[in-house]
């Protein structure tokens, strides 16, 4: 046996194998490098060996009782061992809303995203309640990287930090030196910071902060990220990096497609949260979406007195009471009424207002009176 002075390749390999009369030998592999080797007829294939010495000699220096190269086998799972086994439930930061592993805050310039950012690392790292649900409490570490020291400090202030929490700066500036780049090995830098202090949430404001350059290209967005994310799922992390919506979206908001730059962002987090809000009122809505996250979106106000977001919540179900609510005042002011009245007053389509009409009747909120083939809707008598 001749001893083997490098690593042969996998078609070098198992030409070996198949030489030893090995009945594994990977014969598509063989054929892709070598079309012509007859590999089902092993007399034919010492002569071919014989016509191509340089081919003979690579196999000649092959042990092929070795294991392959590249390593052990793939370690795989079957699908009975996917079906068998109780896999452990998502880890969440904030119950329904944000979850462990890779998660973009995106919104338009001066919506709110920071102070909702900032509101929810001193949640976590206090433990508490954060719209409107409770968290448990865990180290956090924010990058603050678009504020100063003193900004960041005041904003503490008015969320009302208490002093002795378990949470980790890093403001403007300090960044591009001790970390740098996500995409030119600052991911890994923070990658270890995270697996060092096992934190529980890790806020990133902003992404374009500490990505720099194009963010269109997809293959770079994807390099950049990879790290972060897998990091935070192995440590049941919450990764959230703040970003920015693209400047122009259409009357229905998407929260995967309004993130500005590639679509490798939308494509690789595990959870996206857009907040939308029209400049001048006190209200929002934060959008959530994800992979283990069931799709809804939460009614937010403003409270300037402390700096933080309060939700009211569901918006979807808010605007169906309200919608309701309309349809009530509506027969107040009509006594008696058709579906079609109805609708024309509270300036609704009447296949909507006729489903939330068949609510309240069904509620007893509201009597149905048939006079003929004609259908009424009034109030109950007092």
């Amino acid at each position: 046996m001749t001893a083997k002075s490098e690593t042969p390749t996998p078609a070098v390999y198992w030409l070996a194998r198949l030489r030893a009369g090995a009945g594994d030998a990977d014969k598509a592999i063989i054929r892709a490098t070598w079309p012509d080797a007859p590999v089902d007829d092993l007399d034919a294939l010492q002569g071919w060996l014989a016509d191509n010495p340089q081919v003979a000699q690579a196999v000649a220096k092959v042990d092929p009782e070795a294991p392959p190269p590249g390593g052990p086998p793939l370690d795989l799972l079957t699908a009975d061992a996917l079906l068998t086994t109780d896999w452990p439930e998502p880890v969440w930061a904030i119950p329904g809303i944000l979850p462990s592993g890779l998660t973009i805050l995106a919104g338009k310039p001066k919506v709110g995203k920071s102070w909702l950012a900032l509101q929810i690392a001193q949640s976590v790292a206090a433990g508490g309640f954060v719209l409107g649900e409770h968290v448990e409490r865990g180290p956090v570490l924010y990058l603050a990287l678009e504020d100063t020291p003193r900004r960041l400090k005041d904003r503490m202030l008015k969320q009302n930090w208490p002093v002795g929490l378990d949470a980790d700066f890093m403001t403007l500036g300090k960044f591009a030196q001790q970390v740098g780049d996500l995409r030119n090995g600052g991911g890994e830098v923070l990658a270890r910071q995270i697996e060092s202090r096992g934190y529980r949430l890790v806020v990133i404001d902003t992404l374009s902060r500490s990505v720099y350059g194009d963010q269109n290209d997809v293959a770079k967005m994807t390099l950049a990220l990879t790290p972060i994310q897998e990091i935070a799922m192995s440590l049941n992390t919450a990764a959230v990096m703040v970003d920015h919506h693209s400047k122009g979206f259409g009357a229905n908001p998407d929260a995967v497609a309004d993130i500005l730059g590639s679509t490798a962002k939308g494509a690789m987090a595990d959870c996206i949260l857009g907040l939308y809000r029209e400049r001048g009122k006190a209200g929002a809505r934060l959008a959530v979406t994800g992979r283990d996250v069931e799709e809804r979106t939460l009614s937010l106000t403003w409270d300037g007195l402390t700096g933080c977001w309060q939700s009211e919540g569901d918006a979807d179900e808010l605007a169906l009471t309200e919608r309701r609510q309309e349809i009530l005042d509506a027969l107040a002011g009509l006594g008696r009424a058709s579906l079609k009245e109805v609708a024309e007053v509270i300036e609704q389509p009447r296949s909507h207002t006729h489903t939330r009409l068949q609510d309240l009747f069904n509620a007893d909120l509201v009597v149905r009176v048939e006079q003929g083939k004609r259908v009424y809707y009034e109030l109950p008598s007092p």
